[in-house]
């Protein structure tokens, strides 16, 4: 057998040399990493049409005042992300909010095998958890992590100092920087999600002069999230005009209310956009998304009905198409869009036929 030939420079190439690189440090990159893309849905089609299907590994950050639906929007990307073969949702509860009553409304599996509640406010035992996870994965699992909140986690030394020596001022944004430094590149180029929830401070422009808007924003964690982010997902507060309720201005039966969220960063040159979308109470097993509400918009929007005056009209051609496909009779006109809706709760195999008729629409875009 002959000798191997060795490499002379003239033989050599950048990128024979770039391979040989790799090769010799693979501890150092994700260059041989298999590339991991999917789409994870919101559970909310006019919010899915604007994050052009959902969600991809990444990091997301959501801010928000108190119960404006960070953490349901969380959970309901969760419960999509749980379809997927060899995934897992990892939920770090460094706050007391999550509850069986929470977890049940959003539908989540709870098997040992699909959901894990990690119950720890400590910094490095959060962020040595998680990078065991990802870096040591001989399952290859899929991971979505939730953390709530950033602003929670406190670093160890800390614990046992009193409140007028821990760290105050900086003490979020370092630890963000900290914390996305060392897992951004890894959670996004492994095909892990990470899902992170942090409050929102509001203060007020006092300059009349001054562009913009007279309410300013100030979400904690400093710019390292603002920089790592591939989404940031700001929700509103709720007003009594976003109430949905058997009569106009919130009166009568309440019946739910429109979540909204402001795009503050983009993966998809939507940001800015605020995207709204219905809440409907009272419903459990992740149903808590009003579909019904956002098909009648869906159907609308994309012509496949018509409203004129009092009455909504359904095409035909989807008419002849949903019969065809779920054996149900599809009624043709309905007296108003309110009647519509109901119509569709009353008939859920017609919509849940729509929903996932749009939905692929939305990932073959």
């Amino acid at each position: 057998m002959s000798p191997r030939k060795k490499q002379t420079a003239s033989d050599a190439t950048p990128l024979s040399q770039i391979q040989a690189y790799l090769a010799n440090n693979q501890e150092d990159h994700y260059n041989f990493e298999e590339v991991r893309d999917y789409t994870i849905s919101s559970g909310s089609l006019l919010l899915d049409i604007e994050m052009g299907g959902g969600i991809k590994p990444g990091v997301i950050r959501a801010s928000g005042v108190t119960e404006g639906g960070k953490t349901s929007c969380a959970l309901s990307f969760a419960r999509n992300f749980q379809q997927m073969e060899n995934s897992m949702v990892v939920y770090i509860k460094a706050e007391g909010r999550l509850s069986d009553d929470i977890i049940e409304r959003a539908g989540i599996d709870t098997d040992e095998n699909k959901f894990f509640v990690y119950k720890s406010n400590v910094y490095e035992s959060v962020i040595d958890f998680m990078r065991d996870l990802v870096k040591n994965n001989p399952s290859d699992t899929r991971y979505m992590f939730i953390i709530d909140s950033m602003d929670a986690l406190v670093p160890r030394g800390d614990l046992e100092k009193g409140s007028d020596e821990a760290i105050k001022v900086a003490g979020g944004s370092l630890l963000s920087s900290n914390f996305l430094r060392n897992m951004a590149l890894a959670l996004a180029s492994k095909g892990h999600i990470c899902y992170i929830i942090s409050q929102i401070r509001s203060t007020i422009k006092l300059n009349p002069y001054e562009k913009g808007d007279p309410k300013v924003t100030n979400a904690s964690g400093g710019n390292a999230i603002l920089h790592y982010s591939d989404w940031i997902l700001e929700f509103q507060p709720r007003f009594n005009k976003d109430i949905i309720s058997t009569e106009p201005n919130g009166k009568g039966k309440l019946l739910g209310h429109k979540c909204k969220i402001i795009f503050r960063k983009t993966s998809n040159e939507k940001t800015g956009t605020q995207v709204e979308y219905p809440i409907r109470y009272g419903r459990t097993g992740g149903k808590s998304v009003w579909l019904e509400y956002e098909i009648v918009d869906m159907l609308l929007q994309w012509q496949m009905a018509t409203a004129k005056g009092a009455w909504v009209t359904i095409g035909d051609e989807l008419i002849e198409e949903v019969q065809e496909k779920t054996k149900e009779e599809f009624k043709k006109q309905h007296q108003g869009i309110d009647k519509l809706r109901v119509y569709f709760e009353e008939n859920p195999k017609i919509s849940e036929y729509l929903y996932k008729k749009f939905l692929d629409v939305l990932k073959k875009a």
